[in-house]
C-alpha cells in the first residue's frame, strides 16, 4: 500500500463538486457490495440529538428507498424519540455495537459528540458500513490522520457532514475564484455571530443517560447535566464554537482560495458571558502561504447574524454568506463599484449533501466531502485552539499531521 501524504497543496485544482483524488489509496479489509439502483438502502443512526435526527429525516426525504431500521444514543429519551421518527420497524439501542452488528444495515449516520467520532467511525468501518459522519471530523489533528488511514484501508464511502461542499451557490463561487475574478487574494475575513443564553450550570437533565458510556475515552468526571446537554462547550468533548462552526468557515476559505492548510495561528478571547469552558468570543489570525485570514466569532451578539466570509483581492471582493454571494469590483471607492456586478442568491441546505452521499453509495464514487477534506477543514480551528490554550503561536507542519508551539 502506498501511503499518501496530506499536505496543503493536496486540494489544488480539485474540481468543483468532486471529492479528492485518491492516488495511492488502498482498498483492503472488509468489502460490501454496492447498493443497486432500485434496492433499498437500510440505515442506522448513531447519536440521536437534534442534528442526527435532522440528517436522518433529510435522508428519508431524499430517497424513498432509504429506511432507518435502528437508532442508538446514550440518552433514553433521545433514542426512543429518534426510533419513533425513524418508523415502526426501527429498533433503539444503547450500545452502538449492537446496531452495527445488524448485517442488513448498509450505512450509518454518526452524529455523536465529537470525542466519540473516531471510535464510532472505526467500529462502523470494521462492520463494513458506509458512513455519513458529522463535522467536526476529529477531536484533534493527530486523530484525524489516523481516521484517514482507517478509511483508506477499506472501500467504504465516507462523507463528512460539511454541506457547503454540495451547495450549488458555493460551488459556483468556487468556479469564479478559479477563473481569477478577484485577482490575487491577500486577505480573507471570516465571522460567525449568534446570540445564545448563558449555560445553566445547575440545570437538571431530562431523562435517563448512561454517563459512563457518554464519557467513553474522555476524562472521568462526576455526572453534570450541563456537560451532557451542552458538551460542545467543554474541552473534554469538543473545541467549542471554534471547531464547531470554524470547520465550515475554514473549509470554504481553503477550498475557494485553493491554498490548503495554514502554517500558523494565534488566537485571543475568553468565556465572558455564557459559562462556557471554551471561548464564547474570540479573534484569530491564520497565516497561509501567501494570504492572511482574520477570523472572529461570538455567541453573545447577533449583529449580521450568522456566518460571512469576505475574500479581498486586487481586482475585486467577494462576500459569501447564508443568502448567497456578491462580487464587487475594485476600486470600491468608485461609486459604480459599490454595488455588486455579479451575485447569486441561494443558501446551504443539507439536502444536496445527503443526496450526494446516497448517490455515492450506489455508484461507489468519492463523495463531495471525503475524509481528507474533513481533516484539513478542522486543522485551522484545532490550530487556533492550541494557540489560545498555550498563549502562543501554534504552527502546523506542511503534511497537516502535527501541531507545534
Amino acid at each position: 500500500m502506498t501511503e499518501r501524504k496530506i499536505n496543503r497543496r493536496y486540494f489544488f485544482g480539485t474540481a468543483v463538486g468532486t471529492g479528492a483524488a485518491l492516488t495511492g489509496a488502498a482498498t483492503l479489509g472488509k468489502t460490501r457490495k454496492a447498493v443497486g439502483a432500485n434496492e433499498k438502502i437500510l440505515m442506522g443512526l448513531i447519536g440521536a440529538g437534534g442534528r442526527g435526527v435532522g440528517v436522518m429525516k433529510t435522508a428519508m426525504k431524499a430517497d424513498p428507498a432509504v429506511e432507518f431500521i435502528a437508532v442508538c444514543d446514550v440518552a433514553e429519551k433521545r433514542r426512543l424519540t429518534a426510533a419513533k421518527a425513524a418508523g415502526e420497524k426501527a429498533k433503539a439501542f444503547l450500545d452502538h455495537r449492537e446496531l452495527l452488528a445488524i448485517k442488513d444495515i448498509d450505512a450509518v449516520i454518526i452524529a455523536s459528540p465529537t470525542h466519540w467520532h473516531a471510535q464510532h467511525l472505526y467500529d462502523a468501518l470494521e462492520a463494513g458500513k458506509d458512513v455519513y459522519l458529522e463535522k467536526p471530523m476529529s477531536y484533534s489533528i493527530e486523530q484525524g490522520v489516523e481516521m484517514i488511514k482507517a478509511v483508506r484501508k477499506t472501500d467504504r464511502i465516507v462523507q463528512i457532514g460539511m454541506q457547503r461542499r454540495s451547495s450549488p451557490m458555493v460551488q459556483e463561487a468556487k468556479t469564479l475564484m478559479e477563473d481569477g475574478i478577484l485577482g490575487k487574494v491577500t486577505l480573507v475575513r471570516a465571522q460567525w455571530f449568534w446570540h445564545q443564553r448563558p449555560l445553566d450550570l445547575n440545570m437538571k437533565y431530562d431523562g435517563a443517560i448512561d454517563w459512563e458510556r457518554f464519557l467513553g475515552s474522555a476524562p472521568k468526571r462526576p455526572f453534570q447535566a450541563v456537560r451532557a446537554a451542552h458538551w460542545r462547550y467543554f474541552w473534554d468533548y469538543e473545541g467549542g464554537i471554534v471547531t464547531d462552526q470554524g470547520t465550515h468557515l475554514m473549509d470554504v476559505v481553503q477550498w475557494l482560495a485553493g491554498k490548503g492548510t495554514p502554517r500558523s495561528a494565534v488566537m485571543q478571547g475568553g468565556s465572558y458571558q455564557l459559562n462556557y469552558e471554551t471561548p464564547d468570543t474570540f479573534c484569530a489570525a491564520l497565516e497561509y502561504e501567501d494570504f492572511t485570514v482574520l477570523w472572529m466569532g461570538t455567541y453573545t451578539n447577533c449583529y449580521e447574524n450568522g456566518w460571512q466570509i469576505i475574500f479581498q483581492g486586487d481586482k475585486g471582493t467577494m462576500v459569501v454568506d447564508d443568502s448567497g454571494y456578491s462580487v464587487y469590483a475594485e476600486p470600491w471607492t468608485d461609486e459604480k463599484n459599490q454595488k455588486p456586478y455579479k451575485e447569486r442568491r441561494g443558501g446551504i441546505p443539507t439536502d444536496p449533501h445527503v443526496e450526494n452521499f446516497l448517490e455515492c453509495m450506489r455508484s461507489r464514487k468519492e463523495p463531495n466531502a471525503p475524509v481528507e477534506v474533513g481533516h484539513t477543514a478542522v486543522a485551522g480551528p484545532h490550530l487556533c485552539n492550541a494557540a489560545y490554550r498555550n498563549k502562543a503561536v501554534a504552527k502546523l507542519d506542511e503534511n497537516c499531521t502535527k501541531v507545534t508551539i
